[in-house]
Parts: structure tokens; sequence; C-alpha cells
């Protein structure tokens, strides 16, 4: 079978596929539209997905698109290129660049309506399916299947969920014909399919078929890559597997100084930019490179001790779990080292981090996880400095990752100094709890719901009001003879409904005005809980565990300059007292990046 194989997606490549569809199907005119005004808000929008895992080998997006374009000629709406949108990603999750875009395109209430090709396009979870149309519904925005029901009645929501569960049934079953056809070439003498490890190149041999298909006669891993003689070349990824073990094993060298070195031969890794002491070690734990290899032997499953926060995004799978030895599928490969050198290496590396750690000491640091980087905004770790024990710092995290060329340069921070002066400015404010319920008290966004529900009633009924006219209009272009003609009719129509396009944009911009007044509201209460709940702490005497809790309580965050003279201070209470009196070369109190 001959297949279209798919590696990249470009935007001149969906530019082009765009504009074949439009052309397939005889709507240049409404689908792929450039130049359109992307305030008014009656555009829709089209949606696709292609996971490059199971259909890599199968480039089906002009003919998603193809029939994107299809749905939205028979619906008679127009979808602008900005809005036709595409993940090449699974379906196991909406936690997609495109689909949070499309996402956010209907909590701003900037479409109209969205086409999908098909329902697994969306997602092959039946739950997160639902939330999405409970989404879609709640903000008014029209859906559009091509093979589904696309109504929100009772049969047509049930019909949907059922696709979506044989979609999911799909997926499983997808998977586990996967894996059972990888144990099944193990069994067969054969390896399985798939990437191989650093140092391996896969070799296949097929017997050709009619009609384009092929049969699989052998299949293998191959040293990557031997000369002539059957030696390593030099600068190889076998070489550079025989190297690292050299170096850990025998010579005992550090993982930070194999990476520096690797990186400083200009020799590149299979799929990052540099190489790192957490990629040297992956490489040293591997048995395979002994010539004994295991298929099916472990899953990684999610923590369940972790919080499973947004579960319409990807649950994270980071704990490792050994399947039972009976599933274990075994098959030799060519060695690249023997036994005992793999022994010693890993043994090195175990002595190595023995003992070597932090002994279950935590440092204290009062604003840990709260700090940033002036420079690249990342969060900053805890450095000890290792000729003076007790200076410790607060420096930024590439600082630390001696084995990368381009690296942060701001000065590292004294962890003492920055402690004080970030306790003393929530000590000076929570000293003064009078002036802080007087600031929040100020901050009263109830004062304009009224007249915002006002207007917005108002607006609501001068669109009842054109709609009427509309009906009228349209009743005395009906009757016979006809009242108006068709000229008068597309005038009149035309500027009615603009009147109701600039009404609905006003109710949207009236009710993001209210929206942002009950964030306001929230916000105050949570302060006010925050006030009450530290009322009777002794700042005199508080412990670390009690500052750090407070800080917590704040939303304290830390902002420091390059120079480390200056440092901006936030917090979800938005106050700054104008009774602090604190150094301007220390300190500034700027208000919170919320």
């Amino acid at each position: 079978m001959v297949t279209q194989r798919i590696e990249s997606v470009t935007n001149e490549m969906i530019d082009e596929y765009v504009t074949q569809a439009a052309q397939a199907t005889g709507y240049e005119n409404g689908f792929g539209l450039k130049g359109c005004d992307l305030i008014k808000a009656f555009w829709w929008a089209s949606y696709c997905r292609q996971s490059l895992d199971e259909q890599g080998n199968n480039n089906r997006l002009p003919d998603y698109l193809r029939t994107c374009a299809l749905e939205a000629k028979k619906l008679a709406v127009v979808v602008p290129r900005e809005y036709i949108l595409f993940d090449l990603m699974t379906g196991e999750h909406l936690e997609r660049p495109k689909m949070i875009f499309l996402r956010k395109l209907m909590a701003e209430r900037r479409i109209a309506g969205i086409v999908f090709p098909a329902l697994d396009r969306l997602s092959r979870e039946p739950l997160h399916q639902q939330i999405f149309e409970l989404e879609a519904t709640h903000y008014g925005v029209l859906l559009q299947y091509a093979d589904a029901p696309s109504g929100n009645d009772p049969g047509s929501q049930f019909a949907r969920t059922i696709l979506a569960h044989a979609a999911k049934l799909v997926k499983i079953a997808n998977r586990r014909n996967n894996r059972g056809g990888n144990i099944g070439r193990v069994v067969n003498n054969n390896v399985p399919a798939g990437k191989t490890p650093y140092g391996y190149r896969y070799k296949a041999e097929y017997d050709e078929l009619i009609n384009g298909r092929r049969k699989l006669i052998r299949a293998s891993w191959a040293v990557d890559s031997l000369d002539t003689e059957g030696k390593v070349v030099h600068a190889s990824e076998a070489w550079i597997v025989t190297q690292v073990f050299q170096w850990i094993g025998i010579e005992n060298r550090t993982l930070y100084w194999v990476a520096k070195n690797l990186n400083q031969m200009a020799i590149k890794p299979r799929c990052v930019k540099e190489w790192s002491p957490a990629l040297i070690s992956f490489i040293v734990k591997k048995h395979c490179y002994t010539g004994e290899h295991v298929y099916n032997k472990a899953m990684y499953v999610p923590n369940p001790n972790s919080p499973i926060g947004d579960f319409t995004y990807a649950i994270r799978r980071t704990v490792r779990q050994i399947k039972p030895e009976s599933e274990w599928a075994r098959f030799k490969i060519p060695p690249l080292i023997p036994e005992k050198l793999w022994d010693q290496a890993n043994l090195n590396l175990a002595e190595r981090g023995r003992g070597k750690g932090k002994e279950s000491k935590q440092i204290d640091a009062l604003v840990r996880g709260r700090i940033y980087c002036p420079s690249c905004n990342k969060l900053m770790s805890i450095y000890r400095d290792s000729n003076y024990r007790h200076l410790i710092y607060y420096i930024c995290t590439s600082r630390s990752q001696g084995w990368k060329h381009k690296r942060c340069q701001i000065n590292s921070l004294r962890i003492d100094r920055i402690d004080n002066v970030v306790w003393s400015c929530v000590y000076a404010l929570l000293k003064q709890p009078e002036w802080v319920y007087q600031e929040l008290s100020k901050q009263d966004a109830d004062g304009n719901v009224e007249e915002l529900q006002k207007r917005i009633r108002l607006e609501q009924q001068k669109m009842e009001r054109i709609q009427y006219k509309i009906r009228r209009i349209q009743e005395g272009y009906e009757t016979n003879p006809p009242i108006y003609t068709t000229t008068e009719v597309n005038e009149k129509l035309g500027v009615y409904r603009n009147l109701i396009s600039h009404a609905e944009i006003e109710i949207h911009r009236l009710d993001d005005i209210m929206g942002q007044n009950n964030i306001k509201r929230q916000t105050k209460e949570e302060a006010l809980q925050i006030l009450e709940s530290i009322r009777d702490t002794n700042l005199e005497n508080a412990s670390f565990n009690e500052k750090r809790n407070l800080i917590a309580k704040m939303g304290i965050k830390v902002y420091p300059s390059e120079d480390g003279k200056v440092v901006r201070i936030s917090s979800i209470l938005q106050l700054a007292p104008s009774s602090l009196r604190l150094s301007p070369q220390i300190i500034s109190i700027a208000s919170p990046k919320l």
C-alpha cells in the first residue's frame, strides 16, 4: 500500500492544503480567507488533529481540511485562515497548543462556531469531549461534526458519547495490537519496531509483494556504525557509548565531566541539542549494551501522590512500574561493552552519589520557589559555596549547568540578605492591620455593577427591536406582491445586521468589565481572609516555618534586579503602604505580576 509520509507540517504546507481544499469544494470565498476583521465575533473556526505516532505513514490532513471546507460550505459560514487550526498530537488529552488557543477563542467569545472533520479529531476521551461541548454550550459556540449528529438534544448527545467511547476502544485496541505485534516479532527471532537505543540503528529486510505491499523477512539492530574491519567508527554513536563506559567505569569520571567533554568535542546527541549529566546517566543505566535486551519490561504510570490538576490536560506518567516477568520478551543484540564494565560503571555512579547529598537536611531559604532570575525569568535555585560552607546563595539554575555553552551570567544573591529584606517588608506591612483594612475597603468593585447591568439590558432591548424590524422586512418581502425589492431588502438587512453586531460586541465588552469586577471582589475577599488568619501571629518571635507560611499565604513573589540592588516584591494583597520606609537602593515595592 502506497502512503504519504508526514514528518513535519509547516505553515506553507498548510496554506497549500487549505487552498487545495477550498478549490476542491468550490468554496474559495468562504474557507481559508485572509485579511478578515477578527474583531468581529461571527466567524467560524475549523479544527483537526493528527497523531504523528499512529498516522505518521498516512498524511490525512488534506482530507480533513477538505471535509471541513465541505461542512463550512453546507452551513454557509466563513472560516478565516487564522482560525483553521491543527495539532500533530495525541487525542488522549486536550493539552495541545491549538486546542488551548481554540478554547481561549470560545471563552473570549471571538467565534460563533467550530467545524470538526470527525468526532475523534476532537478527543478520544469521552469525558474530555463532554467537557469541551459543555464549554461550547456555555459560551454559545455552535459545533459541527462531519460524521456525528451535531445537535444539543439528548439523543444527539447520547450518540456522540457512544461514538467517543468507540473511538477510545479503537485507541486501546491499536496500542494492544502494536505491543502484541512487537512481541510476536521477538518470538520469531526479530526485534521490535520503533526507535533503537543510542548506538544502534534499525535494519530490516523485506519481500516485495503486489500492490506496493511488502512482507518482513528479518529485522535486527545493527551497531552504528562499523568500518570495514568491524571496529566502531570514531565519533559515531557506538563509539560514544563505549567511551562513556570507559570514562565512567574505568577512569571513574563524573557525569558532569563526560557531558562537558562531549559538548566541547562538538558531538551532538540524537534528539536534543547538547549533552547533559542526566542524558549520560540514562545511557549508563541501559543494560542492553551488554547484548541482552528485554522488551515490555516496564511501563510508566501517573504518580498517585501528585495532584491531578486540570484533568483535561495530560496526566504525566512519572513512575516506572515493572511488569510481571511472564510478560517480558527477551532478545539478543550485538554487544558494545562487557558485562563487567557495565557493572563497574553503575557501581561507580552509586558510590559517587552515596553520602554526597543533603542527607535529608534542607537549606532554610525563606523565598525558595518564589524568587525569579532577572535575566531569564526562571525560578532560582539554592547554592552553597564549596569553600565557605556558611555562605549560601540564590543562583540561576542555568549557571550550575556547566556542560552548557550558553549560561545565564547573573550574579548570585546572598540568601540572608534577600530573606531579611523580604521579611522586613512583610513585617512592616502586617504591623499595620488597620491601614491595610482601610486600603482594602477602598477597593470596592460593587458600585458599577448595577450600572453595567442596566447598560447590558438596554443593548439587549436594542437587539430585540432590530430583530423585530428584520422580521417585518422579511414578511413584507414574502408577501404577494412584495412590498420591498431585493435591493431594498439587502440594504436594510445589511444595516440592521451591522447594528446587531455592534450591540453584541458592546454586550461582550460590558460582560468582560463585570468579570474583572468579580475578580477584584474575589481578590479582596481572599485578602481579608488572609489578614484574618494571620491577625494573632506573633511576628516578633516567629519561627522560620511560621515566616515561610505567612509568605506563602500572602502569595509573595520576588523579582531582583540584575545588579541585586533593587528587589521588587509582589503579593496578592496588592498593597504598597506609603508609611513603609526602606532604602531605595535596597528594595522597592511594585505592583504584582498576576
